[in-house]
């Protein structure tokens, strides 16, 4: 039986098995180039979800206001007052504007809307500009 050196039985064992270098520079390569292309449509799509989710939240405000309205005979002064009727908002979605107006003698309220994943702000004025939603 043939005894060989520990360092002829490492040589032997890697000789041959795994990949070379420049095989492993073309796998991260493109890896990199997938992950380029991926991570911005991820990211649009984030925002995306955060607009819808923003606009839905100004739709189900404008179904509380027509509630609180119903219930309490005015529209309320602040968006907190909507849990009265049962409103809760989405996670993630903020109110920058919810400011009860009167013109000529109509209620109305004004309201901002913007999801933290997205730039983007929603506007509304219900009921004086109807179900409309904008972008601000």
């Amino acid at each position: 039986m043939r005894r060989m050196s520990i360092r002829a039985k490492i040589l032997s064992v890697s000789s041959g098995a795994g990949f070379s270098l420049i095989e492993l520079l073309i796998v991260v390569s493109i890896i990199g180039i997938i992950a380029s292309i991926a991570v911005p449509n991820f990211l649009e799509s984030k925002a995306a979800a955060g607009d819808a989710a923003a606009k839905a939240d100004l739709k189900s405000v404008m179904r509380a206001l027509d509630q609180y309205l119903i219930v309490f005979g005015s529209y309320p002064a602040s968006e907190a007052e909507l849990s009265r009727v049962g409103f809760t908002s989405t996670a993630n979605v903020t109110f920058s504007t919810f400011k009860l107006d009167t013109d000529d003698g109509v209620q109305s309220v004004h309201m901002h809307v913007q999801h933290s994943a997205s730039s983007n702000k929603w506007h509304a004025r219900y009921p004086k500009e109807g179900r409309e939603i904008q972008p601000r």
